[in-house]
Order: C-alpha cells, then sequence, then structure tokens
C-alpha cells in the first residue's frame, strides 16, 4: 500500500494538466507544438558566412573521415551512462553493456554501416520527447524543457567525447570583475546576458551545412552529420500517452550528443558577426587588463554573453548584429528575460538609453552564468548557499527509501558529493561551507531513517581514510577543492596560448610564470582561488629536460630525486641561467 501511495504522487507529480502557449491560448492539438520544429526559412547567409575562416585542414579532414572501427563502437557504447533514460525502443545502455556478448556483433555492424557505407537509420532514428518542467507547477510550453530520447543504436553513431566548461566561468568572471571596478574613465562598459528562445530547437539545418561547409569540413563528413539530425522523426510523449511520429523541418535534439557541438558550429555564425564589427572597429569589446585580448563574446551552447562599450551607438550595432544573426539561423532572442550590466562609471541616462534601445532589462548585480555566480563578495557562504541547499534536497528525496550502508555509500560518492565539483573546479570555497557539507554527509550516513538520529561511532576524517587504511574512501571536501583548483593551476602551464591563460597571464603575471607568479592588489576571486592551490604544483611538479632552453638551473625544480628538487651549487652563473648551459659544457 505504501508502495502504491509513493507511485500515486509521483505520477500526480509529473501528470501535465494543461498547456498553453505565450499568448495564453490553451494547446488542445498537438500540430500546435509541432510548429516548434517546423522551419520558417532563412535569409541569405553571405553577410553571416564572410567572417567565418577555413579552420578545418585537409588533415584533420582526412582523421574525421578515417573509417570508423569496431573497437570505437564498443568504447563508445561502454561510456554511457547505462540507465539514462531509453528510447522509442525501450532498451537502456545497461541491456547492451550487459549483452554485449548476444547483440554486439549486430550493433557493431549496424553502426559502421550507417558511419562508413552511408546505411539509412531506419527506425533508430526515432526520436520520443517529453517535456520537462523548469519550475514548479508549469503550464506554459517555454517552461518546458523538450528532451529527446535517443535510441542507444543512435547514440553510439554519433558519440563525442566531453568538453571543458569551466574555462567560460573564468572568464566571464574575470571580465565582470574587471567592469566592476570600473569607476573612474568616461567610457562604460555593458555585459550582455542573452536568453535564446528554444535555441536548439530553432536551429536551421540549411544554415548549420553553410557554416560547416564555410568552415571547411570536408563534404562527405557534412552529409553524414545531416543525416544524423535530418532523418528524425519525432513523437511527443505527454503523460505516458505516445503521439503519432512527425518529421520536423529544423532543430536539434537535446539529448543527442553531437547537438552540444553542431549549436557551437551554428553560434559560429554570430561570432562571424561579431568579427566583422571588431575588425571594422565599430565593436571593441572589452579587456580584463590592459594588456589582455579584448574579448567581445563568450558562447557555451546556448548560453552568451556579450561584452562591449556602454553607449547608443554600440547598442545599435549589437541591435543590428543579433538581428542578422536570428534572420539567417532561425534564432531567436528573448529580449525580455535577457538581462544588461554596467560598470559604475556608466551614466545613468546612458543605461537607461541603452537598456530600452536593446529592450532589456538592467540588472544591478551580474546575473549567473552557466550556473555559478558571477560575483562573490565577502559573504562567501551565502553566495554557495544553494549547494547545501541541492544536496539536502537530494538527501530529502531519497531518505523514505531504506537504503543499506552499501547503498548509502554508493549515494554519497556518487551523488552528493558529485554536486558540488563544478563550482569547486572554479572557486574555492569557505572551510567553513565544507565543513558543513561533509556534516550532511555524516548525518545521512548515521541516521537509521528518515528523522531517525543514529549514533556517529567515529569522524568524518577517519571514514575519509582509504579502505585500506580502514576507512571507507569518502571525499575530504576541503582537500578535494583545492585539488580541482590545483588542476586549473596545471592548464595555465600546460596550455599557454589558450584564452584563459592569455587573459590571466597578461593580467597577474605578465613576466613570469604561474609558478612563480604574486597573489597582486585588486584581484578576482577565480584568481585568488586559482592562486591558492599552486603550492600543491609548487611542492610537487618537476621539469623532464629536453633542450633545456626554459629550465633556470636556480629557480626550477627539474633534478629528481633531491629533497627539493632544486640543485644548489657553486656554480657562479646567476640564477636566470638556463638547464642548456650545463649540458655538454
Amino acid at each position: 500500500m505504501y508502495w502504491e501511495q509513493c507511485a500515486l504522487a509521483r505520477r500526480q507529480a509529473n501528470t501535465i494538466s494543461k498547456l498553453v502557449t505565450e499568448e495564453e491560448t490553451v494547446i488542445e492539438e498537438e500540430s500546435e507544438i509541432l510548429n516548434l520544429f517546423k522551419s520558417k526559412g532563412v535569409a541569405d547567409s553571405c553577410k553571416v558566412l564572410e567572417g567565418i575562416d577555413r579552420m578545418i585542414t585537409q588533415e584533420d579532414n582526412k582523421f574525421l573521415l578515417d573509417p570508423f572501427r569496431k573497437e570505437e563502437i564498443q568504447i563508445a557504447l561502454e561510456g554511457m551512462g547505462p540507465t539514462k533514460a531509453p528510447g522509442a525502443d525501450g532498451f537502456p545502455a545497461l541491456f547492451f553493456q550487459r549483452y554485449w556478448h548476444i547483440v554486439g556483433q549486430d550493433v557493431t555492424d549496424y553502426c559502421l554501416g550507417i558511419l562508413n557505407n552511408e546505411q539509412d537509420f531506419g527506425d533508430f532514428n526515432n526520436t520520443d520527447i517529453v517535456l520537462i518542467p523548469k519550475v514548479p507547477n508549469p503550464t506554459q510550453l517555454v517552461n518546458f524543457r523538450p528532451i529527446s530520447l535517443c535510441t542507444v543504436v543512435y547514440k553510439v553513431s554519433a558519440f563525442v567525447p566531453g568538453r571543458l566548461i569551466t574555462d567560460n566561468v573564468l572568464l566571464a568572471y574575470e571580465i565582470l570583475h574587471t567592469i566592476n571596478q570600473k569607476r573612474t574613465r568616461k567610457k562604460g562598459v555593458m555585459a550582455v546576458k542573452l536568453d535564446m528562445s528554444k535555441a536548439y530547437d530553432r536551429v536551421e539545418w540549411k544554415f548549420l551545412v553553410e557554416v560547416m561547409t564555410k568552415m571547411g569540413f570536408a563534404c562527405e563528413l557534412v552529409e553524414l552529420l545531416k543525416r544524423c539530425v535530418s532523418t528524425i522523426s519525432y513523437a511527443v510523449n505527454i503523460n505516458g500517452m505516445r503521439g503519432n511520429l512527425f518529421q520536423p523541418s529544423r532543430g536539434l535534439r537535446q539529448g543527442d550528443p553531437l547537438s552540444p557541438f553542431l549549436f557551437l558550429i551554428c553560434s559560429e555564425g554570430l561570432s562571424s558577426l561579431m568579427r566583422i564589427a571588431k575588425r571594422r572597429g565599430l565593436f571593441k569589446g572589452t579587456k580584463a587588463s590592459r594588456q589582455g585580448p579584448a574579448i567581445s563574446h563568450l558562447l557555451f551552447a546556448d548560453d552568451c554573453i556579450l561584452f562591449g562599450e556602454a553607449s547608443t551607438v554600440g547598442a545599435k550595432i549589437l541591435k543590428d548584429i543579433l538581428q542578422d544573426y536570428e534572420i539567417c539561423s532561425g534564432q531567436c532572442v528573448n529580449f525580455s528575460k535577457s538581462t544588461v550590466f554596467f560598470s559604475p562609471n556608466t551614466s545613468e541616462e546612458n543605461k537607461e538609453a541603452v537598456s530600452n534601445l536593446l529592450g532589456v532589462r538592467m540588472a544591478t548585480n551580474p546575473e549567473k552564468y552557466l550556473g555559478l555566480p558571477n560575483m562573490v563578495g565577502r559573504k562567501k557562504k551565502e553566495s554557495f548557499q544553494k549547494l547545501l541547499d541541492r544536496i539536502s534536497m537530494r538527501i530529502e528525496g531519497w531518505s523514505n527509501r531504506m537504503l543499506s550502508q552499501g547503498g548509502k555509500e554508493v549515494f554519497i560518492k556518487s551523488v552528493l558529493q558529485a554536486i558540488p565539483i563544478f563550482a569547486m573546479s572554479c572557486f574555492l570555497l569557505p572551510i567553513s561551507l565544507c565543513k558543513k557539507m561533509e556534516s550532511i554527509f555524516a548525518k545521512f550516513w548515521w541516521q537509521k531513517g528518515k528523522g531517525r538520529k543514529g549514533i556517529h561511532w567515529c569522524q568524518w576524517a577517519h571514514l575519509c581514510r582509504s579502505k585500506s587504511e580502514g576507512g571507507l574512501g569518502f571525499r575530504n571536501m576541503a582537500q578535494f577543492n583545492t585539488a580541482m583548483l590545483a588542476k586549473q593551476g596545471w592548464r595555465l602551464l600546460e596550455n599557454p596560448t589558450s584564452l584563459v591563460a592569455r587573459v590571466f597571464k597578461a593580467k597577474y603575471f605578465p613576466k613570469s610564470n604561474f609558478l612563480n607568479s604574486q597573489l597582486g592588489n585588486r584581484n578576482s576571486y577565480v584568481w585568488r582561488s586559482t592562486w591558492a592551490a599552486r603550492g600543491i604544483l609548487e611542492k610537487w611538479l618537476i621539469w623532464k629536460v629536453g633542450t633545456g632552453t626554459s629550465i633556470s638551473t636556480g629557480n626550477d625544480a627539474w633534478v629528481p630525486d633531491l629533497v627539493n628538487s632544486r640543485l644548489l651549487s657553486s656554480y657562479t652563473s646567476s640564477n636566470d641561467s638556463k638547464v642548456a648551459e650545463l649540458i655538454n659544457c
């Protein structure tokens, strides 16, 4: 009886009683949802394509067109979440992973036929659409996110490895920190955060193909990607009722592993227009420091921030750019949900004029970007309070389930301790916040049931030891935070030509490298966070000697098996001498 009540409550919570349009018209026919996936036609895209350079070389195309191999199919399948929602055929990845010895050959042959021999996708490209609410108790269609449930066979054929999201967070925070400090100069700066309405669903296939061709992708690859997105059949699933199949004429599927990458290619159209305006001196963007690179926009999937001079001229140019992008790509900017943030030296008159011209509302503080705060003040614990709320909500959702201690261990490691990873990759969280997280974990670990406190038989620190040392291998959250930030510092050393590395170097260590950098004054929170982990790298990193032209004999660690890996010698040359001078001397 209890489980029946739980199932009934879940069904009632997930039931969509009605759907209405933005014009408050009740949606009664499936055809009204279908309109979202119908092409509206696009204008001539020559103006947008003008600023797109050929980026894909012959070597790149040769690599991309190499025949796919049997091993790659199995690797792609093994990289999928085993219990993620299945597609129209009802089979999750777990089925294929467990019974690969039976179905593996058939799946491999089918996928290789699609990838290498232009075989038709058939019914494996049929896709169910489910509406996931963005807000509690939604009724308007815009408050639902249409998620596509692709079949596992299609996902194997379209698998692409992951990307790094933190670069955009670091760049956005650094630029907004600089903007917020502009108080004396005459020219103000603005940051416009755009809300793209149903961005994936509005992508025009014709425009996508034109951009890929202009970028230099081989015709065979363009055709394969076009087949992936254009041979779809959708069926809308509402309240467990599957509708009729229909053919879309535009859009990318949220749930397709290819979609984020294809959307970035589509967004290259906006980047192109911004580059053209920048070359002509019409829209210059802004810098995090005087010697740093100018940045006019940051894009990650459908999240977009534009930076430029806060003036009516700049706003007019920006508006024209967005209109050109909309009519060519099919995208639609929701200006009513977009915001603009101004530097403190911008006059109130200018703020009002720019805001009205763009049709966006003014924000007193930069809004969140990619789920993380863009401005963290002295009350850091309050800025990250939502992390604690999310952890508590996850525990609340599972507290009624009779989890064993083994189940709790997996839940804490795989779910609860994974929640703050993204924030910890960018920010040094307060120690008190990390302790509070661990307190919540410990309370959940020892409790006997919902609302029933248990005895804490040992300290949490003991449980954080490895299993070989008598612990359970839980994470020490403060130490894990430092390790994640050290990874960011390592990327600054390993990829010095990346945009984020160039921005940080120009602002904080123009004449040295990250390991020899100083904290400095008027620094941002992301820099203080990354710099705080520098000691780990400084202690454990050691140079691998090649030519020795970049390694300082006295300042760099390069000799293995020494106490501090630094050379202490009576060699009379200056500390700026290089190891290359010692080779064959």
